[in-house]
């Protein structure tokens, strides 16, 4: 239980500057699409889904990538990588903005809207 307590505050302490790395940057279009495998049911991703899950899909890293650059190279991802957008956002000291949380929420939607 400690270790897991003792896990967590660093993740929590360690997180920021992945999150803040493309804070500043341009946004650009997702290249890629969901299509998705037959009789695959198709992804249906929210801000409370754990980013292990979102970036073990092709096209949810890709919204990952394009929404919070640098969060999946970062070297602490690993620490955080089991929790939510959301709890990482109430975690980040206001880094991780409403307004970004609201971007990657769009994209995620889109790629529910968009599965065959």
């Amino acid at each position: 239980m400690l270790k897991s307590v003792r896990y967590r505050a660093v993740a929590y302490s360690l997180m920021g500057p992945a999150l803040l790395a493309g804070c500043g940057a341009a946004p650009h279009a997702v290249t890629a699409s969901n299509t998705g495998a037959p009789g695959k049911p198709p992804c249906n991703f929210t801000l409370d889904t754990p980013v292990s899950k979102i970036a073990a899909d092709p096209n949810g890293k890709a919204v990952l990538e394009k929404d919070i650059p640098g969060v999946m190279a970062s070297r602490e991802y690993p620490l955080f990588d089991d929790m939510s957008l959301s709890q990482i956002a109430i975690m980040s000291g206001g880094r991780l903005t409403k307004t970004k949380l609201d971007l990657v929420q769009t994209d995620l939607v889109q790629l529910s809207d968009s599965a065959p």
